[in-house]
């Protein structure tokens, strides 16, 4: 394949103070904090505050709400930290390049914080936060003292970054912009590759081409972790001529995730074989499904490559509480289960479905929110395929991302694509909050698990619905 061109080398930070431009999200927090527990002045502005800028203010991060060029003569930071979201004519980026302050991607940040340290890098377009909290916990719990850098909050920790003294910087690998290609890893962990993010690749191919570099960073001594139940990826692995350790059901896996396995609620008890034959029993809760015991598989993989003692790897991952917005309950109303997902793209919703299905409830009702018009576009009919294991499905409108409307391109379109290809299926569209109230009103009964899912603001809807139930019976 051809190449892709790999960002120079970060070294050790040198500089004292740094200002993050748009702090407020979940991977440009999680590195700002741990700045600043490492003793580097740090400062941040967004333009709307957040539980993110809420926890850096707590931690004593002064932020500012809204973005000013005079925010940077206030602060005279020595380096400046921007995401791709930050557009050049941003007023802090504009007047920190006049006055010829240094400016660093995020992902930049990101390397220099890890230099050093022996990181473990996960990556994947499916379940790299829960597979990158996983590991992060299991480090954690087995006394390693790690620092992680995950896109979400941790459960068991109330945080999405964590500076330790140990070894160890675990990180979950944003293939998003290929921003990942900073990194320096020593481990990468790939749980799968897919088109997704079609407003920055041109095709598949592109993808995998990048995703090839990326595993391609680790150093001859360093080991790349993938799940062998895709050939392809399997394939991609190889290629980068790096020690490949496969995970994953058959027998063909250098780590074997053994099919029999004892589900309940909202997890799984289930036994690995490591490459040695040697077994091991591993609980898991608040995640269930089969993709959630391939990602602890990928785990304990990590601590049997790294050379740790895999019978604590394994009762370290059973202390795992989850992470926030994959398959998180909300609560209880009228017999009705509440769980929040994250999931955004066919394969996520697919995957989560089928472990809702599996649970004792007496029906599966979605509440579903697309995130982008692009993405939409693009995967409009894997999304129609992936609602199979849902009885009921209420689509709420596109969250743009910041994207521009594509004319015919909206979750009305999609409703009525589900409700042709599943002609027993109950699917709305609802377009306002308390036409939404309404219809949940309508379908939840008691004994229903009802899932509210997407990467917008969709999770704000399970909390509204709880106080909505409570103003009724007042």
């Amino acid at each position: 394949m051809p190449s892709i061109a790999v960002p120079e080398a970060t070294t050790a930070p040198t500089f004292k103070s740094a200002h993050f431009i748009g702090v407020g999200g979940a991977g440009m927090s999680g590195i700002a904090l741990v700045l600043h527990e490492r003793g580097c002045r740090v400062t941040g502005s967004d333009l709307k505050t957040s539980r993110y800028i809420r926890q850096l203010t707590r931690a004593g991060v002064p932020i500012h709400v809204g973005h000013a060029a005079s925010t940077i003569d206030e602060f005279q930071p020595d380096v400046v930290v921007v995401s791709t979201a930050i557009p050049e004519t941003n007023p802090e980026l504009v007047r920190a390049r006049e006055l010829g302050i240094p400016v660093w991607h995020r992902a930049k940040m990101l390397s220099a914080l890890g230099y050093g340290r022996t990181t473990v890098a996960c990556a994947g377009t499916h379940g790299k936060t829960t597979t990158s909290s996983m590991v992060a916990t299991m480090l954690d719990r087995m006394e390693l003292d790690p620092s992680f850098l995950i896109g979400g909050v941790v459960e068991g920790y109330g945080t999405n970054g964590k500076n330790g003294d140990g070894e160890y910087f675990v990180v979950e690998a944003d293939e998003s912009d290929s921003s990942f290609l900073y990194l320096d890893p020593h481990v990468v962990i790939v749980t799968n590759i897919e088109a997704d993010h079609m407003d920055h690749y041109d095709s598949l191919e592109q993808i995998e081409e990048t995703f090839c570099t990326f595993m391609g960073l680790v150093g001859e001594d360093g080991t790349v972790i993938v799940c062998g139940e895709d050939p392809r990826l399997v394939e991609l692995a190889r290629s980068c001529g790096r020690t490949v350790f496969t995970y994953g059901e058959g027998d063909g896996m250098d780590v074997r995730l053994n099919p029999a396995a004892t589900r309940h609620a909202f997890g799984s008890d289930f036994t690995v074989t490591l490459p040695d034959g040697s077994k091991r029993e591993v609980s898991i809760k608040n995640n269930p499904g089969r993709h959630n015991m391939l990602n602890a598989t990928a785990a304990l993989t990590a601590a049997y490559v790294l050379g740790l003692d895999t019978e604590r790897a394994a009762e370290a991952l059973s202390t795992f509480e989850g992470a926030r917005r994959r398959f998180t309950q909300v609560g209880e109303v009228r017999g009705v289960t509440l769980v929040d997902d994250y999931g955004h793209h066919p394969t996520e919703v697919r995957a989560t479905l089928a472990a809702a299905k599996s649970l004792d409830f007496q029906h599966v009702d979605v509440v579903f929110q697309p995130h982008r018009y692009s993405r939409l576009q693009a995967l409009c009919d894997d999304f129609v395929d992936a609602f199979a294991d849902a009885d009921t499905v209420i689509l709420v409108d596109v969250f743009p991302a910041g994207e521009m409307p594509i004319p015919g391109v909206t979750s009305k379109m999609l409703a009525d694509k589900i409700r042709a290809a599943h002609p027993g299926k109950s699917v709305y569209y609802v377009s306002d909050h308390a036409a939404l109230m309404a219809r949940i009103d309508d379908v939840a009964q008691a004994g229903d698990l009802l899932i509210t899912m997407g990467a917008g603001d969709i999770a704000t809807v399970g909390p509204e619905y709880l106080e909505h139930v409570a103003n009724e019976a007042e």
